[in-house]
């Protein structure tokens, strides 16, 4: 089990440069790219809402063909927000099952220390990615009322900038929660004698 331990903690932490310096693994940084592109296509999409909106595209055809992109830029932007927030939410329960099965014969100073660490990288991740879920559906949702006239216009706008401040957040709180996850990775008994 140890052997299969620390080869899985291999392919998901790395020393890059030094003895405390780990590298996420090739997941966390699929996942971190996947809330980048999230983040790129809210921007994009925003910009152009705000261009249709606003009557910055006044000639009709123009409007429409910005329209069109606009919800063709939506579609993966959300599609992005949810596939790589779930699975942060998801990363974390399962490198953390991982560490518990690995750490269960360790002392108990030593588990209750690994424990909390646990817990804590949970705490930093799951409510960021759980609300950027959310604001990904709000702010689709909120499109598709004020493209139906349903709300005024400025109520989408005002969800999707607050929908980019709440990925931005994420983005944060996973980059650094995902490099002490690797760093707890590589060795657990290691970081439990040394703490966090």
């Amino acid at each position: 089990m140890a052997a299969r331990f620390y080869s899985l903690a291999s392919e998901v932490a790395v020393r890059a440069r030094g003895p405390q310096d780990y590298a996420p693994s090739r997941m966390a940084l699929a996942l971190l790219i996947g809330t980048l592109l999230a983040i790129a296509g809210l921007l994009v999409t925003s910009i152009q809402g705000f261009a249709v909106g606003s009557g910055l595209a006044a000639a009709h055809p123009v409007a429409r063909a910005l329209m069109a992109r606009h919800v063709g830029y939506a579609i993966p932007a959300v599609l992005f927000s949810l596939f790589s927030q779930s699975m942060v939410i998801f990363y974390f329960i399962g490198t953390g099952r991982l560490v518990k099965d690995e750490t269960r014969d360790f002392p108990e100073t030593e588990r209750r220390r690994i424990l909390a660490t646990l817990r804590d990288l949970k705490r930093r991740t799951s409510p960021a990615a759980t609300f950027a879920l959310f604001s990904s559906i709000t702010v689709f949702v909120l499109g598709g009322a004020v493209h139906t006239r349903a709300l005024p216009s400025w109520s989408h706008l005002a969800a999707s900038v607050l929908a980019l401040a709440i990925h931005v957040w994420a983005l944060a709180a996973e980059w650094r929660a995902f490099g002490d996850n690797a760093r707890l990775m590589s060795d657990p008994r290691r970081f439990a004698r040394e703490g966090a």
